[in-house]
C-alpha cells in the first residue's frame, strides 16, 4: 500500500491542497529560521561563551531531553485536542524564548546557563509542534499524496540544512551570532501565522468519542501498547533509539571539531554543515522508487559512510568530512521518507500521536545522553575518539537492517486489521 502511495505521484493531482501549501509555506520558513539558529547557538557557545566540549554535550542534551520528559504526555495531548491550534501556541512561545537571547546578549548578560534554558523551551516546544503534526498533515492532503506531501516536508527540512549552518557562518561572521537567532523567533511567528491561515477538511478522527472518554493514562498506554506489540513499529523504534545516541554524538561535536581540530574558520565550518542537506535534498526522490522494505535495508547501509568524517584533516581534507556528510544525510532523509508515509498509512488516527510519539520518544530519548556522553568522551579522550565510538554506535544499528522483521520482502506490510488494533488498545486501557 504505502509503495503505491509512494509511486503513484503522477498518477495523484499535482497540485497539493491549498491548506497544505499553506501551512507548508510556514513549516519552511521555521525550518529554515531553525537550522540557522542550531548552528549560530554552537558558534555562540563555542566562539564568544569559550563552551568546551561538556558545555556543548549539555547544550545537545538541552534540545532533546523534552523527547524524554514531555513525548508520552505530549502524544496522549495531542491525540485529543485539535492539531492547528496546539501547534500554533507552541510556536509562539517558541517564538518569546528564542527572542531572549538577542535580548539577554544585548543586555551583557548572556550566558552558558541561558542558552541551554533557551534550547530547553525551544525543544519542548518543538516535542508537542511535532506529536500534532501527522493527525494535521492527514487532515489536509489525501490518501494518495500522503508520499508526495512527506516528501515536500523532507525536502525542505534538507533544504534548510544547506542555507541554515552556510548562513549561520556568515551572519556569525559579519556580526554576533546572537542576533542571528532573532532571525528563528520572527520564523516561529510566520509559522504561527501560516497556520492560523490553514483550512483543514475539519472530519473528525476515527473513535473520536473513545479517544475522549479515555483518561490521560489509558492513551498514553495504549499508544506504547500498540509499539511493544507491533514488531515493525518495535523494530524502528529500537533502530532509532540506537542510531539518534550516534548520531547526536557527531552533532554535539561536530561544530568543535571542525573548529578546533581542522581549523576551519565559521564560514568554511557553516559550508561543511551545508553539504549535509545536500544529501538529504536528494533522498525524498529516490524514495520514490525503491521497494518500502528493500530501500531503508539499502539506504541504511548507504549511511554508513559517516565513517568519512574520521578521515577530514585541516585544509583539503575537510572535503573528507564534507563527503560522509553528504551521503549519510541522503540516506537518512530518504529512510525517512519511506518510513514515515508507511506509518501514516499503517497506524489508524485516533493513534497517529501517540504512536508517532511513542517512537520518538524512545528514538529522541537517547540524545539526551549521547550529547553529555560524548561531551564526556570529547574532554577524556579527544574530540576524534569520542566522535569514532559515537559514529561507531550508529553503523552498529545500520548493520542489523538485514536481520529486520521485513528482510526479503520487497514493501513493507500493509495497515493490520482494524479489529487488531482495537484489541492493543483495549489491553492497554486495562
Amino acid at each position: 500500500m504505502v509503495g503505491q502511495l509512494l509511486n503513484r505521484r503522477r498518477r495523484a493531482s499535482p497540485r497539493l491542497p491549498r491548506a497544505f501549501r499553506v501551512f507548508w509555506l510556514g513549516e519552511a520558513v521555521s525550518l529554515f529560521g531553525t537550522a540557522t539558529t542550531a548552528t549560530l547557538l554552537s558558534l555562540l557557545a563555542a566562539t564568544q561563551l569559550d563552551a568546551g566540549p561538556g558545555w556543548m554535550g549539555i547544550l545537545a542534551a538541552a534540545s532533546w531531553s523534552p523527547w524524554l520528559i514531555l513525548g508520552l504526555p505530549a502524544g496522549a495531548f495531542a491525540d485529543r485536542w485539535p492539531p492547528r491550534t496546539t501547534m500554533i501556541v507552541s510556536d509562539l512561545i517558541a517564538a518569546t524564548a528564542a527572542a531572549t537571547v538577542p535580548l539577554l546578549w544585548a543586555t551583557g548578560t548572556l550566558s552558558l546557563a541561558a542558552l541551554v534554558v533557551v534550547a530547553f523551551v525551544i525543544g519542548s516546544c518543538a516535542v508537542v509542534f511535532r506529536a500534532a503534526l501527522p493527525r494535521l498533515v492527514i487532515r489536509v492532503v489525501d490518501a494518495e499524496q500522503l508520499g508526495t506531501a512527506n516528501s515536500m516536508l523532507y525536502a525542505t527540512e534538507s533544504a534548510s540544512t544547506i542555507v541554515g549552518p552556510g548562513l549561520a557562518g556568515l551572519i556569525a561572521q559579519a556580526m554576533s551570532a546572537a542576533l542571528g537567532v532573532l532571525l528563528d523567533a520572527i520564523s516561529f511567528l510566520v509559522s504561527a501565522v501560516c497556520l492560523a491561515r490553514t483550512r483543514p477538511a475539519g472530519r473528525a478522527p476515527d473513535h473520536a468519542v473513545a479517544v475522549l472518554e479515555e483518561s490521560f493514562l489509558q492513551r498514553i498506554r495504549a499508544g506504547v501498547n500498540v509499539v511493544a506489540r507491533d514488531r515493525y513499529l518495535r523494530y524502528f523504534a529500537g533502530l532509532a533509539a540506537v542510531q539518534n545516541f550516534g548520531l547526536t554524538g557527531l552533532l554535539s561535536l561536530q561544530v568543535l571539531f571542525l573548529v578546533d581540530e581542522l581549523a576551519a574558520p565559521q564560514a568554511v565550518t557553516g559550508l561543511v554543515l551545508a553539504t549535509g542537506g545536500v544529501g538529504g535534498l536528494l533522498g525524498p526522490h529516490v524514495a520514490r522508487r525503491l521497494g518500502t522494505a528493500r530501500g531503508p535495508i539499502a539506504l541504511q547501509l548507504t549511511s554508513c559512510s559517516c565513517l568519512l568524517v574520521l578521515l577530514a584533516g585541516p585544509g583539503a581534507g575537510v572535503a573528507w568530512m564534507a563527503a560522509g556528510l553528504l551521503l549519510c544525510e541522503f540516506a537518512i532523509v530518504a529512510d525517512n521518507v519511506i518510513r514515515t508515509t508507511w506509518r501514516l498509512t499503517y497506524v489508524p488516527d485516533h493513534l497517529q500521536a501517540r504512536v508517532s510519539t511513542t517512537i520518538q520518544m524512545l528514538a529522541f530519548a537517547a540524545m539526551p545522553a549521547s550529547g553529555l556522553v560524548s561531551g564526556w568522551l570529547g574532554h577524556q579522550l579527544g574530540v576524534r575518539t569520542a566522535l569514532a565510538i559515537m559514529l561507531g554506535i550508529y553503523v552498529a544499528g545500520a548493520l542489523t537492517m538485514p536481520l529486520a522483521p521485513f528482510k526479503g520482502q520487497r514493501d513493507l506490510p500493509a495497515p493490520p486489521r482494524p479489529s487488531r488494533l482495537l484489541k492493543r488498545t483495549a489491553s492497554a486501557a486495562r
